[in-house]
């Protein structure tokens, strides 16, 4: 799936007239991570976002389930901008893990675009319950996104979390 977003500039004067300036963003892109390469860069957008953003420890975050995870990228261009991870719970049930944009490209979308990719790969699998573990900063994202939270929040890599459902 590609995804074009706009940012529309009403740059008008006192006239009646106000003209509209478009600026185009980059092309950003969801896809199916295929290739070691991709496998690599996503592991870097995690390394920027989780330990060097938000100090959690290197051993925390590569927990060793990468290699049976499905990850999704999402890209600009050729640059891995955003990644996500899914666990298979169940046959019904997956879990939504370490989900992560660059600064430079959050505000943007591209979240909301890889829950909507995620989504549809994983109806596709004929999942039906997809739960995660959201920190606290962002749970109106993820409701936005229709997930509901579930139970009390709690601590998971020394940050706040709470955990969330969506049937799909």
């Amino acid at each position: 799936m590609t995804y074009w977003a706009v940012i529309i500039y009403n740059c008008g004067d006192s006239s009646n007239i106000l003209p509209i300036y478009y600026t185009a963003m980059k092309k950003i892109s969801c896809k199916l991570m295929t290739n070691d390469i991709e496998l690599q860069d996503a592991l870097e957008v995690r390394r920027e976002v989780f330990v060097e953003e938000q100090g959690i420890s290197e051993d925390e975050e590569y927990d060793g389930y990468d290699k049976d995870a499905l990850h999704i990228v999402a890209k600009e261009e050729e640059r891995v901008v955003g990644t996500a991870r899914v666990r298979f719970l169940t046959n019904s049930q997956a879990k939504i893990e370490r989900m992560a944009i660059l600064k430079p490209f959050r505000q943007e979308g591209i979240g909301g675009r890889m829950i909507a990719f995620l989504d549809e790969e994983l109806r596709g699998r004929h999942i039906n319950e997809v739960i995660l573990h959201a920190q606290c900063a962002v749970v109106a994202f993820y409701k936005s996104c229709g997930f509901k939270k579930l139970g009390s929040p709690f601590w998971e890599a020394g940050i706040k979390h709470i955990k969330m459902q969506k049937y799909l």
